[in-house]
């Protein structure tokens, strides 16, 4: 039967024994449960107990009859993990969705001083496995299914919680970085591992895609890495504006941009306070002004991109294709062997990776309805940036094969979200003229204008609403949107290595670091 359980003047609800009350063992597990889900909720350390008098003392004022104990917390983090793992296996195992999943590697920056924490390092180092979804609902979710300081062997890493999850034929694509150059013949035993496991409409059945974040930075660092720490230090004392080096590489362009406006204003020939520094030479000053031309052309794109939350990958095509359009535009305009061959650098870095990511970022392309097949047959009619030849029939073609896979499905029938009933009058409107015209849910879906472009657009939000005349093609929709094609948003997205992982698990044991990371998103099941 249900009781209060009655801690002091708080009353909370706990299955008890028949009517006997809870022992003070009992209420002291709770206690320490209790700090276990907060410190998981909030990224807290367990051992702020032992080494902040302040924290402590508020613990002891809140139940002086129950010392907060470290060992017990963390004890009660892994109980957490264990029970909350066991119901985010139970969803997924039910989830009737694909995920897409994406391998990132975290690194202590060399800047940190181990002065800065108080509790010793134990490990530097981490391994973040996370998968990417969409719910019924029509939201976008994260979870991290495991956070280790295991990175020797990454895709045996990725094999491991696949299967402890047991997702193998849920799994569509593996994000990695892009400095995993993008080789796919060392993936290919993966890829062969997860097919001979599970199978799903996707095909191929699973694709290797990679981070545009990391690109971003891969192409700034190709421009970056000409100007000498010295030249940076001279920029810096003129301007005033602090190091230039080991800051995201967006606050490097503002600052070197301050100083190119600054001497287009001629500011440092005018004030005689600078005749005290050194000045870049007239071959530095081009250098500089190449990295801002250039760099702030990804700039441009980056901030719709990396603002905010997530976005879905429907909006990467029309975004990185203006990118190339702009880097197009520069070197054609170019008249100078340092800025050619510079801008010739990073649009083939660029061109690789867009080869790699075209098939995928295209489908999604169609499936935001602002789009559809209008601005992919736009990008395909441009000869001077469509320079691989890729054809919109191929992507055409590509969706129709994924749709008749999905419409094969039984369960794949019926919407994703509860549908309330209608009458015949309403089904008839909503389902018979496709179904008279002996139209699929594709050829329905292209047949209808384009929405209105408004860049504050919701997709997702668009297709729960239109799930019901589109049954098959929303789910269709929803695997590919859930796609991830960039592992960090806002200001991490600009990081100028590797990100950080967050400095409270620096100081656990791994067990308790995988135990935190992965149960925060799973508390709420």
């Amino acid at each position: 039967m249900r009781k209060k359980l009655k801690l002091d003047d708080s009353m909370v609800d706990e299955e008890v024994a028949g009517d006997s009350l809870p022992s003070h063992a009992e209420k002291e597990k709770f206690f320490h449960n209790a700090m276990a889900e907060w410190f998981i909720a909030d990224g807290i350390t367990p051992n702020i107990i032992n080494r902040n008098p302040t924290c402590a003392k508020f613990f002891n004022c809140l139940k002086p009859e129950f010392p907060p104990s470290v060992t017990e917390v963390k004890k009660e983090v892994l109980e957490i993990h264990k029970e909350c793992k066991e119901k985010a296996k139970r969803f997924l195992k039910g989830f009737e969705g694909q995920l897409s999943l994406s391998y990132e590697w975290m690194v202590l920056s060399d800047k940190w001083s181990k002065d800065y924490l108080i509790d010793p390092i134990l490990h530097q180092d981490f391994v973040c496995l996370a998968a990417h979804f969409i719910d019924d609902n029509w939201e976008m979710k994260k979870w991290i299914l495991g956070y280790t300081t295991d990175r020797d062997v990454p895709l045996e890493v990725v094999r491991a919680t696949v299967q402890d999850f047991e997702i193998e034929s849920k799994v569509s694509t593996l994000l990695l970085p892009t400095y995993f150059d993008l080789d796919e013949v060392p993936l290919a035993p993966f890829r062969k591992w997860i097919e001979e496991r599970g199978s799903n409409q996707i095909n191929p059945r699973v694709s290797f895609l990679y981070c545009c974040a990391d690109l971003f930075r891969l192409m700034v660092d190709d421009v970056y890495s000409c100007l000498s720490e010295s030249l940076l230090e001279d920029v810096s004392l003129l301007v005033g504006c602090g190091p230039l080096s080991h800051i995201n590489w967006n606050i490097t362009l503002s600052k070197l941009q301050r100083a190119v406006d600054m001497k287009s204003e001629d500011e440092f020939s005018k004030d005689e306070d600078y005749d005290e520094f050194d000045k870049p030479s007239d071959e530095d000053w081009f250098k500089i002004e190449t990295f801002c031309k250039l760099t702030g052309c990804i700039y441009k794109v980056s901030i719709e991109l990396f603002k905010g939350d997530y976005l879905t990958c429907n909006v990467f095509f029309h975004l990185l294709s203006e990118l190339k359009v702009m880097l197009n535009q520069e070197l054609a305009s170019a008249d100078n062997d340092y800025f050619i061959g510079k801008a010739k650098q990073i649009l083939k870095r660029f061109d690789r990776y867009w080869k790699k990511m075209y098939l995928v970022l295209a489908t999604a392309s169609v499936l935001d309805p602002r789009f559809k097949m209008k601005y992919l047959d736009f990008y395909c009619s441009k000869k001077e940036v469509n320079v691989e030849g890729s054809k919109a029939e191929t992507v055409l073609d590509y969706l129709r094969n994924l749709y008749a896979r999905y419409a094969a499905n039984d369960t794949y029938q019926k919407p994703i979200c509860f549908v309330a009933p209608i009458d015949e009058e309403e089904e008839e409107q909503d389902y018979g003229s496709p179904r008279e015209l002996q139209e699929s849910e594709i050829d329905s879906y292209l047949k209808e204008p384009v929405i209105e472009w408004n860049k504050d657009f919701k997709t997702l939000e668009w297709w729960r609403q239109e799930g019901k005349k589109y049954p098959i093609l929303s789910r269709v929709a929803r695997d590919i949107l859930s796609i991830t094609i960039s592992r960090a948003v806002s200001q991490d997205a600009y990081v100028p290595d590797n990100r950080e992982p967050p400095d409270f698990v620096l100081s656990l044991e791994p067990k308790i670091t995988n135990a935190m990371m992965c149960s925060k998103n799973w508390l709420g099941l």
